[in-house]
Protein backbone atom coordinates (compact mmCIF):
# COMPACT_ATOMS: atom_id res chain seq x y z
CA UNK A 1 0.00 0.00 0.00
CA UNK A 2 2.96 2.26 0.83
CA UNK A 3 4.49 1.66 -2.59
CA UNK A 4 3.34 4.86 -4.24
CA UNK A 5 5.81 6.57 -1.20
CA UNK A 6 8.82 4.64 -2.43
CA UNK A 7 11.92 6.82 -3.64
CA UNK A 8 11.95 6.97 -6.93
CA UNK A 9 14.37 4.90 -8.79
CA UNK A 10 15.16 7.22 -11.62
CA UNK A 11 16.65 10.15 -11.72
CA UNK A 12 13.60 11.76 -11.98
CA UNK A 13 13.87 13.45 -8.25
CA UNK A 14 16.88 15.23 -9.17
CA UNK A 15 17.44 19.16 -9.85
CA UNK A 16 18.59 19.39 -13.31
CA UNK A 17 21.50 20.46 -14.47
CA UNK A 18 21.36 24.48 -14.43
CA UNK A 19 23.74 25.88 -17.51
CA UNK A 20 27.36 27.44 -15.83
CA UNK A 21 28.01 30.93 -16.52
CA UNK A 22 31.83 32.48 -15.24
CA UNK A 23 31.73 36.07 -15.15
CA UNK A 24 35.36 37.98 -14.71
CA UNK A 25 35.97 41.35 -14.24
CA UNK A 26 38.00 43.40 -11.71
CA UNK A 27 34.85 45.66 -10.93
CA UNK A 28 32.66 44.61 -8.11
CA UNK A 29 29.83 46.52 -9.27
CA UNK A 30 30.02 45.02 -12.97
CA UNK A 31 30.44 41.47 -11.45
CA UNK A 32 27.09 42.40 -9.17
CA UNK A 33 25.09 43.51 -12.58
CA UNK A 34 26.12 40.42 -14.43
CA UNK A 35 25.09 38.14 -11.68
CA UNK A 36 21.51 39.43 -11.43
CA UNK A 37 20.46 39.69 -15.32
CA UNK A 38 22.17 36.70 -15.49
CA UNK A 39 20.53 34.27 -12.24
CA UNK A 40 17.12 35.98 -13.50
CA UNK A 41 17.80 34.23 -16.68
CA UNK A 42 18.17 30.84 -14.93
CA UNK A 43 22.15 30.67 -14.96
CA UNK A 44 23.92 29.62 -12.13
CA UNK A 45 26.77 32.16 -12.16
CA UNK A 46 29.93 32.25 -10.61
CA UNK A 47 32.23 35.65 -10.39
CA UNK A 48 35.77 35.89 -9.72
CA UNK A 49 37.54 39.49 -9.53
CA UNK A 50 40.70 38.90 -11.86
CA UNK A 51 42.15 36.20 -14.25
CA UNK A 52 43.62 34.14 -11.69
CA UNK A 53 40.40 33.69 -9.16
CA UNK A 54 38.76 33.11 -13.29
CA UNK A 55 41.23 30.13 -14.13
CA UNK A 56 41.05 28.66 -10.71
CA UNK A 57 37.19 28.86 -10.58
CA UNK A 58 37.44 26.58 -13.89
CA UNK A 59 39.57 24.42 -12.45
CA UNK A 60 37.09 23.83 -9.32
CA UNK A 61 33.30 23.74 -11.31
CA UNK A 62 31.74 22.60 -14.52
CA UNK A 63 31.69 25.87 -16.31
CA UNK A 64 29.56 25.74 -19.90
CA UNK A 65 30.58 29.71 -20.94
CA UNK A 66 32.36 32.66 -19.73
CA UNK A 67 32.00 35.97 -19.94
CA UNK A 68 35.19 38.36 -19.14
CA UNK A 69 35.94 41.89 -19.28
CA UNK A 70 39.03 42.84 -20.81
CA UNK A 71 40.92 45.81 -19.64
CA UNK A 72 42.16 44.54 -15.71
CA UNK A 73 45.33 44.28 -14.01
CA UNK A 74 47.47 41.46 -14.00
CA UNK A 75 46.22 39.63 -16.51
CA UNK A 76 44.04 41.07 -19.31
CA UNK A 77 40.52 39.51 -20.66
CA UNK A 78 42.74 38.60 -24.02
CA UNK A 79 45.28 37.01 -21.90
CA UNK A 80 42.72 34.90 -20.22
CA UNK A 81 41.08 33.71 -23.18
CA UNK A 82 44.41 32.73 -24.23
CA UNK A 83 44.78 30.74 -21.17
CA UNK A 84 41.13 29.38 -21.16
CA UNK A 85 41.26 27.84 -25.14
CA UNK A 86 44.75 26.29 -24.30
CA UNK A 87 43.10 24.68 -21.04
CA UNK A 88 38.81 24.38 -22.02
CA UNK A 89 39.07 24.91 -26.02
CA UNK A 90 34.94 24.01 -26.22
CA UNK A 91 34.13 26.28 -23.20
CA UNK A 92 32.95 29.21 -25.09
CA UNK A 93 33.94 33.12 -24.58
CA UNK A 94 32.28 36.56 -24.67
CA UNK A 95 34.50 39.11 -24.16
CA UNK A 96 32.19 41.73 -21.99
CA UNK A 97 34.31 45.18 -22.30
CA UNK A 98 33.88 48.81 -22.18
CA UNK A 99 37.60 49.28 -24.63
CA UNK A 100 35.88 50.79 -27.38
CA UNK A 101 37.24 48.56 -29.91
CA UNK A 102 36.80 44.88 -30.74
CA UNK A 103 40.30 43.13 -29.58
CA UNK A 104 41.86 41.98 -32.42
CA UNK A 105 42.61 38.13 -31.36
CA UNK A 106 38.94 37.56 -31.90
CA UNK A 107 40.18 33.76 -32.72
CA UNK A 108 40.76 33.77 -28.83
CA UNK A 109 36.27 34.94 -28.29
CA UNK A 110 33.62 33.46 -29.50
CA UNK A 111 32.15 37.09 -29.24
CA UNK A 112 32.20 40.86 -27.96
CA UNK A 113 30.04 42.75 -26.49
CA UNK A 114 30.17 46.26 -25.16
CA UNK A 115 29.13 47.14 -21.56
CA UNK A 116 27.36 50.02 -22.97
CA UNK A 117 24.87 47.72 -24.52
CA UNK A 118 23.26 47.44 -21.67
CA UNK A 119 21.51 44.19 -19.17
CA UNK A 120 19.31 42.92 -22.14
CA UNK A 121 22.21 42.53 -25.09
CA UNK A 122 24.25 41.17 -22.04
CA UNK A 123 21.35 38.27 -22.03
CA UNK A 124 20.89 37.90 -25.34
CA UNK A 125 24.51 37.18 -26.39
CA UNK A 126 24.95 34.79 -23.38
CA UNK A 127 21.74 32.71 -24.89
CA UNK A 128 23.81 33.73 -28.62
CA UNK A 129 26.91 31.96 -27.18
CA UNK A 130 25.45 28.87 -25.61
CA UNK A 131 22.96 28.34 -28.88
CA UNK A 132 25.94 28.58 -30.63
CA UNK A 133 27.99 25.74 -28.74
CA UNK A 134 24.92 23.52 -28.76
CA UNK A 135 24.55 23.66 -32.63
CA UNK A 136 28.81 22.62 -33.08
Amino acid sequence: MCSALSAPTSDAGRAPHKTSILCVDDSHKMLLICRTILEASGYQVFTASNGKAGLEMLEEHSIDAVVVDNRMPGMTGTELAQKIKQAYKNVPILMFSDSGAEPTSLDLIDLFLNKKSGPRALRDAVASLLANRRAL
